[in-house]
C-alpha cells in the first residue's frame, strides 16, 4: 500500500499543478455521488469533477444488452491518460461524454479546468498506469446488495432501464468483472472505506480535507 500524504511539504509545489483524487469502487457504490457531493461541499472553484465513463467508446452493437460495460476494454485510456496528464501540467482538459442510451461518444464535449482538486471516479482508476497519476486514492468498500440496489436506482432513471434488464446484466457482467478487474486492484488504494455504513462520515472527511 502507498503511503497516505494528505498535505505535500513543499507549497510552491502545490500551487503549481491540482492535486489529484481518484476514487474506485464496484459498479452502483456511490463513486459520482460521493465526487459531486465534495465538490458542493468545497466548492465548484475548487474541484473539478472527471468521470471515468465518459471515455467509453462508440459502440456500433445493436444489442446493448451484449456490451459489456463492466470491462476496461471499452475505454479509450490513451485519451484518459493524456487529459489526466494535461491536468496534472496545469492546462484545461477537454473531456468526452458518453451517452449510455445512444451507446455513442461525443469528442471535446466537457471543458475541465485545472481547479486546486480534480477528483476522477470510476471502475478502474486504481489500475496501472492510470493510479500513478494520483496523489491520493480511496476505494469504496460496498455490500454486494446495496451496489445492486444503487445500480436499480440509477438505471431505472438515468438509462431508462428495467428492473430485470438490470438484474441480468448484472448476473452477466457486473458481479464477474468486479472480482476480476475492480476488487483486485483495492490493493492499490491510500484508503478503503466501509462506505456502506460510514458514507456520510466519509463524504464530511473528504470535503474537510480537500477544503
Amino acid at each position: 500500500m502507498r503511503p497516505i500524504v494528505l498535505v505535500p511539504s513543499n507549497m510552491e509545489w502545490m500551487s503549481a499543478r491540482p492535486i489529484m483524487l481518484g476514487i474506485a469502487g464496484g459498479s452502483g457504490s456511490g463513486k459520482t455521488h460521493l465526487a459531486r457531493q465534495i465538490r458542493r461541499m468545497a466548492g465548484e472553484s475548487v474541484v473539478s469533477v472527471i468521470s471515468m465513463d465518459s471515455y467509453f467508446q462508440t459502440e456500433t452493437h445493436d444489442d446493448g444488452a451484449a456490451v459489456n460495460f463492466d470491462h476496461p476494454g471499452h475505454l479509450d485510456l490513451n485519451q484518459m491518460l493524456a487529459d489526466l496528464d494535461a491536468l496534472r501540467a496545469g492546462r484545461v482538459a477537454e473531456v468526452p461524454s458518453y451517452d449510455f442510451r445512444t451507446m455513442r461518444q461525443t469528442p471535446r464535449a466537457q471543458r475541465v479546468d485545472p481547479t486546486p482538486v480534480v477528483i476522477v471516479e470510476g471502475l478502474f482508476v486504481l489500475g496501472e498506469p492510470i493510479v500513478s497519476r494520483f496523489d491520493l486514492t480511496c476505494f469504496l468498500d460496498v455490500a454486494d446488495d446495496q451496489r445492486l440496489l444503487g445500480r436499480i436506482l440509477r438505471d431505472r432513471t438515468e438509462r431508462n432501464a428495467t428492473i430485470e434488464e438490470i438484474v441480468d446484466r448484472y448476473q452477466r457482467f457486473v458481479r464477474p468483472s468486479y472480482a476480476v478487474f475492480v476488487a483486485p486492484a483495492r490493493h492499490n488504494a491510500d484508503v478503503v472505506v466501509d462506505f456502506t455504513y460510514r458514507r456520510a462520515f466519509f463524504a464530511r472527511l473528504l470535503a474537510h480535507i480537500v477544503r
